[in-house]
C-alpha cells in the first residue's frame, strides 16, 4: 500500500464500490476500507482500469449514510471536508475535550450515500480488476 493525497482522491469517480468495511480488530487504531472498480476511462492512469482499494487509516470519526438503490453503488466524488452537521458534532466533541486529525475527506455516491471520515492517513492498494 501506498499514501495517497486528496489531491490524488479527486480523480475518484463513477467507480463502482465492491465494498466498505470498518475494521476494529486493532487494539488502538480503527480502518475504513473502500474498495472499487476504477473504469477504463478515469483520467488518472495508475488507477483507470484498476480494482483500488483506499484505507482511512486510524479513524477518529466517521458517518456512513446509506441509501439502498438498485443496481450498482458508484462513487460521484470524494472531496476535501465534512458536511456542516458533522462539523456541528465534531466541534461540540472538541469543546468536551476529544482531539482529531486534520485529515477529512467525503465519499459520495451517485445514490445519495455519503461517507465522512476524519482519520490520520489514507492509503491506497492498487490490483488489476479479474
Amino acid at each position: 500500500m501506498q499514501t495517497t493525497t486528496l489531491d490524488e482522491l479527486k480523480w475518484m469517480h463513477d467507480c463502482t464500490v465492491q465494498h466498505v468495511v470498518y475494521d476494529a480488530s486493532g487494539d488502538a487504531a480503527r480502518s475504513v476500507k473502500i474498495a472499487m472498480y476504477c473504469p477504463l476511462d478515469l483520467g488518472y492512469e495508475p488507477w483507470a482500469g484498476k480494482k483500488v482499494t483506499l484505507v482511512a487509516g486510524r479513524v477518529a470519526f466517521a458517518r456512513h449514510l446509506v441509501w439502498g438503490v438498485a443496481g450498482a453503488e458508484t462513487v460521484d466524488a470524494i472531496r476535501p471536508g465534512i458536511s456542516d452537521s458533522t462539523r456541528q458534532s465534531v466541534d461540540e466533541a472538541k469543546r468536551l475535550g476529544a482531539c482529531f486529525p486534520g485529515l477529512e475527506f467525503t465519499v459520495s455516491c451517485h445514490s445519495g450515500s455519503t461517507l465522512e471520515i476524519i482519520c490520520h492517513s489514507v492509503e491506497c492498494l492498487v490490483e488489476l480488476q479479474a
